[in-house]
């Protein structure tokens, strides 16, 4: 069982920890000279069943003090009867409740200073700070290093406390570093609390934020060797592949890459005695396990946020943190240097969103607040499609755990991101209306390009467009959109020049711009610049500078092209004797079939890339 011991500077923090383990875990020549606590300290007992955490009390080492504190952890919260209750009291113990830790007592310090009536009054004060908080109704218990014996009653207490064993094995490994150092004989050492799986020697790990990957050549817990390690557990960890110049404290060891999140959205907590409202943009120290940044507060309603107040928000991030679904951030006002709030995390991406209040990333974000990752699997695909890798990342899950949730809610695959069955249906369905109503409202154009659709993953997207031109629902012509049933309207000019041109082009080997010029006894330029016009408005496809195809034709070449390839390449030749275009306009076809990701030319042969130009 890990114990963390929170509390104000000088109440005897360091001091207890002595008093029960025998060890002085101010190990630094500055913390032992100014008898302040500055950074994290560790002792163990009982051949490490017991390990103790000694956290700084100072206001300006904050920092590490939050560096010392996880979830499964148990609290001991250190008040000294003289003092009482002081700011930094408040505030670990704010810090405690807001990483998550659900477990501990408080320790009543320096009881031999005081009369007894003095001790009822201090007691009084503690329950009136710990009320409501994971505390209300814990036992106090009064201790005095001058008097050995009354911290006997203590320890015994924590022997006999069962450890909280919570640890989910099957989780991704992750451990926040706190110390590295170099052991003369092995190597690379880093230490840190496990937050999540579990690793054994020999396992292979990432370096977070390197992307590095390492192996784990040794392992303790709890100031044992161990050949397992797993969540919860205080680990020292000899690791290979890494220089000691390359790690340090607030980097990961993880089992799985993770992404570097720059933007974070929380369910913000504010403290209700917090001096002021919470504005756009406020700056913020957040604070992640062992990793610290500065960021900004991005609200998603309104201009301000009153203290006492829980609200989805995002933080946009200075530095990337390796955030999961359900973390616990701590977050501290920039400018007061204090406590504002905390909260769980509930998405995260690599990129800064410009548009964090659109309808559907505000989906998203209530699909991501469900409470397990199938309901929010669930919730994801009754509204639209979603990113698979980002999903399996935010939620720790395996790929097996992945893969059954899907199943489970009958989730289509397509390139990468998800959909339900009923979601693609009416997504494919509403793509058609909107490029309908699009068009009853512009008859001069011709659709819509993939671009106009941007509030769809483009993979997704390029998907259903394709199957919706395979059942002819839709027609593509140079990258444009459209219904088949659609003629885009032309100018009368235009259109007299269309009538001639449909006819004379409606030909597998159609003359080229200056064969027509010729024939209408008209500038060259001029009918060039109309059917370019023509390509434009999707009644022609210009495969080269001077030949122009009606679709319709060009699409039955691209027909033959597919049957003539489904067994084996072909060579111009083959294609010419078979669709006898003369050679030179064959190769005009087959270049532009290249250019449009349809065929490929490996050396003198053509390969078929997909089945449908």
């Amino acid at each position: 069982m890990i114990i963390t011991l929170a509390g104000h500077v000088d109440h005897g923090k360091t001091s207890l920890v002595n008093a029960l383990t025998g060890v002085n875990t101010d190990r630094l020549a500055e913390e032992q000279a100014r008898g302040l606590t500055i950074d994290l300290g560790f002792a163990y007992i009982d051949d490490g069943k017991i390990g103790f955490v000694d956290v700084p009390g100072h206001q300006k080492f904050i920092h590490n003090m939050v560096a010392g504190v996880a979830a499964d952890q148990f609290a001991l919260l250190v008040i000294a009867a003289d003092d009482g209750p002081m700011p930094q009291s408040k505030e670990h113990l704010e810090i405690l409740s807001l990483v998550g830790v659900q477990r501990g007592v408080v320790v009543m310090t320096k009881c031999d200073r005081v009369a007894p009536e003095r001790l009822d009054v201090c007691e009084r004060e503690i329950r009136k700070l710990v009320s409501a908080s994971f505390l209300d109704g814990a036992d106090i218990y009064r201790t005095s290093i001058e008097q050995p014996d009354s911290c006997q009653k203590l320890l015994e207490f924590l022997r006999a406390t069962e450890n909280d064993e919570r640890a989910n094995l099957s989780e991704p490994f992750r451990l926040a570093i706190d110390r590295s150092f170099s052991v003369k004989g092995s190597g690379l050492v880093v230490t840190g609390t496990a937050h999540s799986g579990s690793i054994k020697n020999g396992t292979e790990l990432v370096h977070f934020p390197s992307g590095e990957r390492v192996r784990v050549r040794g392992l303790r817990i709890q100031n044992k060797a161990t050949q397992l390690a797993k969540r919860g557990d205080r680990s020292a960890i000899n690791i290979t592949g890494l220089d000691l110049a390359n790690v340090g404290r607030g980097d990961w060891l993880i089992s799985n890459p993770i992404p570097q999140y720059r933007e974070i959205t929380i369910e913000l907590n504010v403290l209700k005695d917090f001096p002021r409202a919470i504005k756009q943009w406020t700056p913020v120290h957040v604070y992640h396990a062992t990793s610290h940044t500065t960021a900004h507060i991005a609200l998603h309603q309104g201009s301000r946020m009153a203290p006492g107040n829980s609200r989805l928000v995002d933080l946009i991030c200075d530095e990337s943190l390796p955030v999961c679904h359900d973390d616990q951030l701590v977050i501290r006002d920039h400018g007061l240097d204090t406590t504002l709030g905390g909260g769980r995390v509930i998405f995260a991406q690599e990129r800064i969103s410009q548009r964090r209040r659109t309808p559907g990333r505000l989906a998203t974000l209530t699909a991501y607040s469900q409470p397990s990752a199938s309901a929010c699997c669930k919730a994801l695909l009754d509204k639209q499609a979603f990113a698979i890798d980002e999903f399996r990342e935010l939620w720790q899950l395996t790929d097996n755990q992945t893969e059954e949730i899907l199943s489970q809610h009958g989730a289509l695959a397509l390139a990468g991101f998800a959909i339900g069955k009923s979601a693609l249906g009416e997504y494919a369905k509403s793509i058609v209306e909107r490029i309908t109503d699009h068009l009853t409202a512009n008859p001069s154009s011709r659709g819509l390009k993939v671009d106009a659709f941007d509030d769809t993953p483009k993979p997704v997207l390029e998907q259903v467009l394709s199957a919706l031109v395979q059942a002819n629902r839709l027609q593509v012509v140079n990258g444009v959109y459209g219904l088949p049933s659609h003629q885009a309207a032309l100018p009368q000019e235009l259109q007299n020049l269309w009538q001639r041109a449909e006819k004379a082009l409606n030909d597998p080997q159609p003359p080229s711009s200056g064969d027509l010029a010729k024939a209408w006894q008209q500038p060259q330029p001029e009918v060039q610049k109309a059917l370019k016009e023509l390509a434009k408005r999707g009644h022609l496809i210009q495969i080269s500078d001077h030949r122009f195809y009606l679709p319709n034709v060009l699409n039955r070449i691209a027909t033959q092209v597919a049957a003539m390839a489904k067994t084996s390449p072909f060579t111009v030749r083959e294609f010419r004797d078979s669709t006898g275009i003369g050679r030179n306009v064959a190769i005009d076809i087959l270049e532009y079939f290249d250019s449009r990701g349809f065929t490929r030319r490996e050396e003198n042969q053509r390969k078929l890339l997909r089945n449908q130009l």
